[in-house]
């Protein structure tokens, strides 16, 4: 009886094996959601979310347990993209893939530039926009605001960088290199664009995340991310697939929209929307036009997955 246990068991195991093999992109996609919003259900149904069990999680959705952390999240951050890029390769490249995947996620050399940009790039931008919005005059009650870089910012982007370098090592370390590989890189970026935005969806429909649901906000929210992995894209060709940078700048992201922007209410709404105008529109437009859609790729350059290099047997 054992003896057929073990047999159709390994049967199993080798005809999973051989689907993720021939379909690896559409494996990862599928574990990166279901690692997600499986355990995010409790919070779906609590209280935060649509109400049906009698309970809150209090500290789960928010800043209680670790400042800028939001533990559901993170959770599924790593049990999502992270596991589903490590599952995947070692099914369709074996330790080999492995050993590249994690090359790819530690590739930090790159210039100090760029960590610079990641880093400071996206709140300057802002705070630049508000100082030309509200002219001189306005000037000194924006700058006496500086201390905020240190006490709100650079803690909520340093704490939120555990919870996007979970997404990243799946959505840059395994997927964005093999959609490049399979399909133009500008359209890469935008099919990664809209699967991340379709990942978040369950936080739509929790108080406390991105919720309340609107289908406007929604929508939105996938054009932004659409417009963001365009650019992010751009930077992760011309930095050689450095995994370290896009987790940077997507933690810098969300230290901007969610820790910063709200505590200087000073600035104008127009000063926002000329903002949220370059990231968008202005800043992707350019890089596709400069780059005629390559977005700066050159394969040879940029870490390339494991079974594209392995030798046909």
């Amino acid at each position: 009886m054992s003896t057929i246990t073990t047999t159709s068991q390994s049967a199993t195991s080798s005809s999973l094996r051989r689907l993720i093999k021939r379909h690896p992109l559409v494996a990862f996609f599928v574990l990166a959601f279901a690692g997600a919003w499986i355990p995010f259900l409790p919070l779906l149904l609590a209280r935060n979310g649509f109400g049906l069990l009698p309970l809150t999680l209090p500290g789960w959705t928010v800043n209680d347990l670790i400042p800028g952390l939001p533990l559901f999240t993170t959770i599924c951050a790593f049990i999502g993209p992270t596991l589903a890029a490590f599952i995947v390769t070692a099914a369709t490249s074996g330790a080999a893939g492995l050993r590249q995947l994690l090359r790819r996620i530690g590739q930090w050399r790159v210039g100090a530039g760029w960590y610079l940009l990641a880093l400071l790039g996206y709140p300057l931008l802002y705070v630049g926009i508000g100082i030309i919005t509200l002219g001189r005059t306005s000037l000194p009650t924006l700058l006496a605001q500086w201390s905020l870089l240190f006490t709100i910012y650079l803690p909520y982007t340093v704490w939120d960088l555990i919870s996007t370098m979970g997404e990243e090592m799946g959505w840059v370390g395994y997927a964005l290199p093999n959609l490049q590989q399979r399909m133009a890189p500008w359209l890469s970026a935008v099919t990664l664009g809209v699967l991340w935005a379709l990942w978040h969806l369950p936080a739509f429909f929790v108080t406390g995340l991105l919720g309340p649901f609107s289908i406007v906000g929604f929508a939105f929210f996938i054009v932004f991310a659409a417009a963001t992995r365009i650019t992010w894209t751009w930077i992760f060709n011309k930095t050689t697939g450095s995994v370290i940078i896009i987790a940077l700048l997507h933690a810098a992201s969300n230290g901007t929209t969610i820790a910063l922007i709200p505590r200087l209410p000073m600035v104008p709404p127009a000063a926002t929307l000329l903002f949220l105008g370059l990231l968008v529109v202005v800043f992707p437009v350019l890089i596709l036009i400069l780059t005629r859609g390559r977005l700066s790729y050159k394969p040879d350059r940029v870490a390339q997955p494991a079974e594209a290099v392995l030798p046909q047997a």
